[in-house]
Parts: structure tokens; C-alpha cells; sequence
């Protein structure tokens, strides 16, 4: 099977797929697919463009027809475009190109549009890089980084910023070429892609160092891009190539240069455009000159002639061509033809000087051959300034090599010929650098302090909270000692009251509640249901000689969990201080206390209400309701301290029932707690 039946078997499966989609799902996943699909078509076609572009504008032009999608239509299109660069239609590639940039520039909001846009300036640079109009490419090439500067899809700035480089190395601007490749290894870095970009900036910057005469740095890069091959495309294979058989014919090791020219020949085999094979064969057909094989020589400069076609009535490659054949016939001693070939050869602006010194040394061996020594001579002393002015070149790279190594991404540095000037700056950078230094360890031992006082601050309060939870435990130990006591000694003669039933009972509870006190007393946090059982005996005994001085209502859910915590004491003290203080000692009538527990998903809701004579007008209590007595103060103290480790507070209000409801006076007492609420110090 070849790659044309390859690429429809392939074309077919997608399309079918592309079908199948827009078939089964709403229009809204069927573009989606269909993007998918596009995208995924453009991937496994991406090397198919050099090797059959013309398959693939016909597969391509298939695909157009089915998708709805616009952006999808004109991504297939550019593809097609360097189709047509690649079968040297030029003409036509513009043509799409335009089209394709004409598009982009209807929503020039679209991230999408504008990444399809910088592809499109990309393209055309490339075109324009093509046929020799390096200015026009590189006008295009920086309006496609500036479109990729402005989206999200920045994936071809590195490759975009290597066609830069390219386009200033043809002009022989060493410093600009290498600034480029610099930023080309940056984006393809930050980006993280693969081996694909790293090996064409690699391949590059071994061209770069090979022109500047760095044969060292050259070998470096060459074998940085050797070791990552694998991903990248043919054409930049054979650029690989090509270019690794020139340094090794500038080192004069002639037969691994030819080695890698066969390679570039090889991979030049699926190539539609002949020039890239007629440069390879030209080389190589110099490396036969230079290995004195005349014979085989000849095969691959007449087959290079051949493939350059109409290009090779170009002066340049023609003075190129025409000075290969003069060595040939000089290595085979046909004088005649040397002198016909070397004559026709005229000094053109866009020949490099190291062509007209390879055609002066071969005028000095053709007429010493001849014996006409005068001429030799002239052309000798021809080679000779032509040769002093290469030096001058070398060394100008030199310099500018220097210049190269300096210039990185947006510092742009450059080389100061005053020695000088360059310690000055050195001494003004390394002051500077001190002082940032000292600067940042200020800051760092500044920040270190505050951390350090902030925490030391944290720590005082919390052993502040802690002393005051002790002073107040030990203040109801000592509250406790009293009924601690009395406990011990009720126990001694409660045997003594048991034939009279009118005290054993009172007494069995009195002990009970002390029981109960003392059981708390070291406690944070009890159980709901058990202070609700001790308030319970706390009333039974509270109430025991006058049970109907006041009614006591008890609204509790069916079922009290036993997660369901409470400070110790906080139902008793309330409760206990409106037995006390609510109401009339001779006037009760109608007196009632109201318990009331409900619960959701977040908080437990205690209300103890009476129908006494209200918070503000007991003649127990002041103004200020954390003063109210030994009672009341331990709980406010004790819910500041706990709500200072939680992050949903607790809350306990006493207020007025005059001040809700008109007509009603009596006291309310509400506590909220999170059921999420943790009780420890």
C-alpha cells in the first residue's frame, strides 16, 4: 500500500467518525466532536504535508465539505496552503493565506480566531522567506508574535521566533539570528513541549556557530539535536542533515560529510520540490572533487543541474554551479573547459566573497598549469586580499559572537570596548546586589520578629485564659468544700432519721444534690440530660415544703442524645436564681418557670422563662448583668473563655419578657450552642 492509499484509508475512518457524531448527538456536542476531530485529522497529517501534499489537498478539500464549523473550514485550509508551498505553487499558497487572515480579522476578539491568524503570518513569512524577500517576512512573522502575545494559545510562538532567526542568519545579522533562537529555547522551555521545537532550535544555533566559524559550540549544539530526532519532521531532517555534512566538509573530514549528505539525499526521496535534492547532490559531487573521484563527481553535479531546472539559470546558482564543473575539469586536465567555465564567471553583488576566493584559487591552478604564471600570480594576490578580507570577517563574527552571547532575551547587553567602564558597572551591579541583599534579609528578620512577637502574644493570652480557668475551678472546689462536708457528715446520720419518714426523704435528697454539685464541679461540659436531672432534684428539693409556690414546665424533645453537651451548671444557676429572685415571697400566685429544649441540624436552643418581676427590676440585680452575682459570673467568664478556642460562638442572653411581649413581664434566659461546639482548653 503507498501513502496515497494510506492517507484515504486513514481520511475515510475520520470522516465516518465526523459523520457518526454529527448523526447521535445535539449540535452543541457535535461541534465539539467535530473540533476533535479536525484537530486530531491536522495532527496525523502533520508530516504527510511534505511528503504528499497534493493527497493531502484532495483528502483535505473532502473534509471541507462536511464540517459546519468555519473555524474548522479554515484550519483545514491553511493546512492546504503549505500543501501548496510545499508543490512550489506559491502564487496559490498566498492566495489562501490572505483568505485565511482576511477571516481571522472578522472577530479580532476571538483568542481562536487570532491563534488561526498567527498560524496564517507564520505561513506566509515562511512563503516570502521562500523566494528571498526576507523584509516582507520578517513584517509577517512579527504580526504573528504579536497575535500569539494576545491569546492563551501560545504553542507556535517557538516556532514562530525560529523563522526569525532563520530569516536574519540568510542576512548574515549573527546577533539578531542568535537573539531569536535564545527566545525560541525560552518559549518551547516555559511551554514544556516536546523534542519537536527543541530540536529545530537546536539544529539552528549549530548553523548559526558553523557560519561564525565556532566549530566547538556547532559540534555542541549539532549533538544536542542528534540525541532528539525522533519527533521532528522530515524537512527538518534533512536541514539536520545537510547542515551536519557541511560542518564536517568545513573540518575537511570528508567522508563523514558525505556521510551525512546521503542521509539528507535519502530523506530528500519523498520531497514533491527537486531543489532540496539538487543542493544535496551539488555537495556531494563537491566531496568527490575533493576526494579526487572525478567520475562520480560528475553523476551527481550533471544529476543537480538537472533537478535545479529553471532554477539554475539563476546567477547565484549558476556562478555556484559553473565553479564546481571549473574544479572538475581541472581535476581531469581539460584546460580548455576550466578556462571556458572560469571565464563565463563574473563578480555579482550577491555572491559571497568566499565564492569569488574559491574561483580566484581555481584561475591561480588553472593558468600555473598553463604556464602562465604572470596571471597565476595576479590571481594569487586576488585570493590573497580576498583572503585577508575573510579574516576581517572571521574576526567581525568574533565580535560579534561576543555581541551574541550578550544580547539574551529583553536585557539585550552589549560588549563595552573600554575596559573601564565595563569595572565600573561591575562594581555599580555588585553594590547594588549587596544592598538588595542586606535589604531582603532586613525584611526577612523584620517578618521573622513580628511572626515571633505575634506568637508570643498568642501564647500569653492562652496561658492567661489558662490561669483564670484554674482560678475559677478552684474557686468552685472551694464552693464545693462547704457541700462537701455537709455531704460527709448526712451520710453519718442519715441512719439516725430513718424511722421518720417526714425527714428521710428530704435528707436522701439534699444528699443527692450535693452528690450531683460535687460530681460537676471539676467538669467543663456534662451531658444535657444529666443537668437537666440534677436541676429536676434540685427543684424537688428547692420546692419541698411549698411544691405550688411555683409551677415548673418542662418542654423537652422525646429523646435528649447523649452528644448533646452543655456547660456544667448553665440550666441550674438560671433556674436557681429565679426560685430565688423572681418572684414575691408572700405573693406567688400564678408564679411559673418554663423549660424549654429544642434542636436543629446546627444548634441546641435552651429557653428558661418566668413570669417574675423581670431582670431588670429584681432586687437582686444591678445594672450591669455580668455583676450579678458569684453565679452569673462564672458563666460569662466561663463562655469567653471557651468561645476564644471555637469558631462558632456560643451565646447566653438574659433580657425582659416586657421588651418583647406587651403586657407580659418576667425574665428570659437564652443559650445557644452549636452542636459542633468543642469543649476543650
Amino acid at each position: 500500500m503507498n501513502i496515497n492509499d494510506t492517507l484515504k484509508t486513514g481520511l475515510t475512518g475520520l470522516l465516518l467518525l465526523c459523520i457518526f457524531f454529527r448523526c447521535t448527538y445535539p449540535q452543541t456536542e457535535t461541534r465539539h466532536k467535530e473540533n476533535q476531530t479536525v484537530d486530531s485529522l491536522l495532527a496525523a497529517y502533520h508530516d504527510s504535508l511534505v511528503e504528499a501534499p497534493q493527497s493531502v489537498i484532495d483528502l483535505f478539500s473532502d473534509t471541507r465539505e462536511q464540517v459546519r464549523d468555519s473555524l474548522n473550514y479554515f484550519k483545514l485550509l491553511s493546512s492546504e496552503a503549505r500543501c501548496y508551498y510545499y508543490l512550489d505553487r506559491m502564487d496559490h499558497a498566498f492566495l489562501l493565506i490572505d483568505s485565511i487572515i482576511q477571516f481571522c480579522e472578522s472577530d479580532p476578539h476571538s483568542h481562536s480566531y487570532q491563534a488561526l491568524s498567527a498560524e496564517a503570518w507564520n505561513n506566509k513569512g515562511v512563503f516570502y522567506q521562500e523566494q528571498g524577500m526576507r523584509d516582507s517576512a520578517r513584517i509577517a512573522l512579527k504580526m504573528a508574535a504579536d497575535r500569539l502575545q494576545s491569546t492563551q494559545q501560545r504553542e507556535l510562538l517557538p516556532s514562530v521566533f525560529i523563522n526569525l532567526a532563520d530569516c536574519y542568519l540568510q542576512d548574515g545579522d549573527y546577533s539578531l539570528s542568535g537573539y531569536y533562537y535564545r527566545k525560541a529555547l525560552f518559549a518551547a522551555d516555559s511551554l514544556g513541549t516536546g523534542s519537536r521545537e527543541h530540536f529545530a532550535i537546536y539544529s539552528g544555533l549549530a548553523k548559526l556557530y558553523l557560519d561564525l566559524g565556532n566549530f566547538t559550540e556547532a559540534d555542541g549544539y549539532f549533538q544536542k539535536a542528534e540525541q532528539m530526532d525522533s519527533l521532528c519532521t522530515p524537512y527538518e531532517r534533512y536541514f539536520f542533515s545537510n547542515t551536519r555534512g557541511n560542518y564536517y566538509y568545513n573540518t575537511k573530514a570528508y567522508e563523514q560529510a558525505l556521510l551525512w549528505f546521503r542521509k539528507a539525499d535519502h530523506i530528500t526521496d519523498a520531497f514533491p520540490k527537486p531543489i532540496y535534492k539538487a543542493i544535496v547532490r551539488g555537495n556531494m559531487g563537491e566531496i568527490f572533487i575533493l576526494n579526487r573521484q572525478p567520475d562520480s563527481a560528475r553523476i551527481y553535479l550533471d544529476d543537480a543541474r538537472r533537478l535545479f531546472g529553471k532554477t539554475y539559470e539563476q546567477p547565484a546558482f549558476r556562478y555556484y554551479m559553473d565553479g564546481l564543473y571549473a574544479s572538475l575539469a581541472l581535476l581531469e586536465n581539460d584546460l580548455l573547459q576550466a578556462e571556458k567555465l572560469l571565464s563565463g564567471i563574473r563578480d555579482l553583488p550577491q555572491i559571497t566573497p568566499l565564492y569569488t576566493y574559491y574561483n580566484n584559487r581555481r584561475l591561480e591552478e588553472l593558468y600555473a598549469k598553463k604556464g602562465e604564471y604572470g596571471k597565476a600570480y595576479d590571481y594569487q594576490m586576488k585570493a590573497q586580499q580576498l583572503d585577508d578580507s575573510l579574516r576581517n570577517v572571521k574576526v567581525k563574527n568574533s565580535l560579534t559572537e561576543i555581541d551574541f552571547r550578550y544580547r539574551q532575551d529583553t536585557t539585550l547587553l552589549k560588549k563595552d570596548i573600554q575596559l573601564l567602564s565595563i569595572q565600573d558597572e561591575l562594581v555599580l551591579w555588585r553594590v547594588l546586589a549587596i544592598c538588595l541583599t542586606l535589604l531582603l534579609l532586613l525584611s526577612v528578620t523584620a517578618s521573622f520578629c513580628w511572626i515571633l512577637y505575634k506568637k508570643r502574644k498568642q501564647e500569653k493570652l492562652y496561658w492567661a485564659q489558662k490561669m483564670t480557668v484554674n482560678q475559677l475551678r478552684m474557686k468552685v472546689v472551694r464552693n464545693r468544700i462547704s457541700p462537701h462536708f455537709i455531704f460527709n457528715a448526712l451520710n453519718v446520720i442519715l441512719p439516725a432519721f430513718r424511722p421518720y419518714d417526714e425527714l428521710d426523704k428530704p435528707i436522701r435528697l439534699l444528699i443527692k444534690v450535693l452528690r450531683g454539685n460535687l460530681l460537676f464541679s471539676d467538669r467543663i461540659a456534662v451531658p444535657l440530660k444529666d443537668e437537666i436531672q440534677l436541676v429536676k432534684e434540685y427543684l424537688q428539693l428547692r420546692l419541698l415544703g411549698s411544691p405550688d409556690k411555683v409551677q415548673i414546665v418542662w418542654e423537652l424533645p422525646e429523646m435528649i442524645p447523649d452528644s448533646w453537651m452543655i456547660p456544667a451548671m448553665f440550666i441550674q444557676i438560671p433556674v436557681e436564681n429565679a426560685v430565688k429572685y423572681a418572684f414575691d415571697p408572700e405573693d406567688s400566685e400564678g408564679a411559673y418557670i418554663r423549660i424549654r429544649v429544642t434542636a436543629d441540624n446546627q444548634m441546641l436552643l435552651i429557653m428558661i422563662e418566668d413570669n417574675g418581676f423581670g431582670f431588670a427590676n429584681s432586687p437582686s440585680t444591678s445594672q450591669n448583668k455580668k455583676s450579678t452575682g458569684i453565679g452569673l459570673s462564672i458563666l460569662f467568664q466561663m463562655i469567653d473563655i471557651l468561645n476564644s478556642r471555637n469558631k462558632n460562638k456560643m451565646d447566653f442572653s438574659i433580657c425582659d419578657r416586657h421588651s418583647q411581649e406587651a403586657g407580659e413581664h418576667g425574665t428570659v434566659v437564652s443559650i445557644q450552642i452549636p452542636l459542633d461546639y468543642t469543649f476543650d482548653l
